[in-house]
């Protein structure tokens, strides 16, 4: 078996303000060393300041210096450029989302920095020797025949099915209510929350226990108790590649209603308890109230098995030998 010393580039990676922060990357990575891979992390906390990433490249030419490296695996577009800064090592950049779709406002139009974030993610493909994407769609998006569609990998050791009761009662909820579990991500500030409140309000004519349980910056060993003590998941997200959050619900049966947004039609397909739903209150809310009177567990764990960890990781590995080898 082959070996690999990888640096790995991103603004993407758990820290000691947000543990939850790019926990599927770490986890993508952390499956990667059975099968011969070593790396080191150079992590880019945007958050804190955008100066951080002029400091990554410094950063960046300290670690050539000192190490040798088989190749960088940058994380996100931005991350990708500051990879790209340099010559001597072969690059693999990993667009994960808004990176190639671009980011849009509360209206669904594509706002100046995203045009922007997306220009420069369709120049940068074209400057380094291997690119992952998560979706088709974003192949489609950077016209790049060579781009490789590698969904994130799932756990499925850890997102099982669980008894609902045992995960409510660890966390403390009521085991009366009807919980919509909503992943929340701060760098949309409102839009999608704002959609789901009013749709879990417009269900709450027909069933009034519903209540939303909200999730944010929660460890990912804990997402498994929130997936399995709540009724469903809404997934309202203006642009994604891959959401993670599906296949993690579809891996532990949690029933999912979602729009159609990055690769969530294909990972719904047809399996039962599943729904695709227009961006739209009044749809989600039918949804909402159809699941929570069947009180049925979906039938998704098959959908995601072809994206086991083990599975993504050797495709990943793949992808760094043919660098390699060129």
């Amino acid at each position: 078996m082959a070996s690999y010393r990888v640096l790995v580039v991103t603004n993407l990676w758990p820290y000691e303000g947000d543990p939850s922060y790019g926990c599927f990357v770490q986890a993508q990575m952390e499956s990667l060393r059975p099968l011969g891979v070593e790396y080191d992390v150079l992590f880019i906390n945007g958050r804190e300041s955008r100066w951080n990433y002029a400091r990554a490249v410094l950063e960046l030419w300290r670690r050539l210096r000192r190490n040798d490296y088989d190749l960088i695996h940058a994380h996100m577009g931005l991350a990708g450029w500051v990879a790209r800064c340099q010559r001597r090592v072969p690059v693999v950049v990993s667009f994960l989302g808004n990176d190639v779709p671009g980011k849009v406002n509360r209206s669904g139009r594509m706002t100046l920095y995203g045009r922007v974030l997306q220009i420069s993610s369709i120049v940068l493909a074209r400057l380094v020797r291997s690119v992952i994407v998560k979706s088709a769609e974003m192949k489609r998006i950077l016209r790049l025949d060579s781009a490789r569609v590698v969904p994130n990998g799932v756990d499925l050791s850890l997102f099982r099915p669980m008894d609902r009761k045992e995960a409510r009662r660890i966390l403390d909820l009521d085991s009366n209510k009807k919980y919509v579990l909503f992943p929340y991500n701060p760098a949309e500030k409102r839009k999608r929350y704002d959609l789901v409140e009013t749709a879990v309000r417009r269900a709450r004519q027909r069933i009034p226990e519903i209540g939303i349980l909200l999730v944010n910056r929660v460890p990912q060993c804990r997402m498994p108790l929130y997936m399995n003590a709540a009724d469903l998941m809404v997934m309202a997200s203006m642009m994604e590649g891959s959401p993670n959050a599906v296949k993690e619900a579809l891996a532990a049966n949690l029933p999912v209603v979602s729009v159609a947004v990055g690769d969530a039609p294909e990972l719904i397909g047809s399996s039962e308890g599943n729904y695709l739903v227009p961006r739209d209150a009044k749809a989600i809310a039918e949804k909402i109230v159809e699941v929570c009177l069947s009180g049925k567990r979906s039938v998704g764990r098959a959908q995601v098995e072809r994206l086991s960890m083990e599975k993504v990781a050797r495709q990943i590995v793949e992808v760094y030998a043919s660098v390699l080898q060129k």
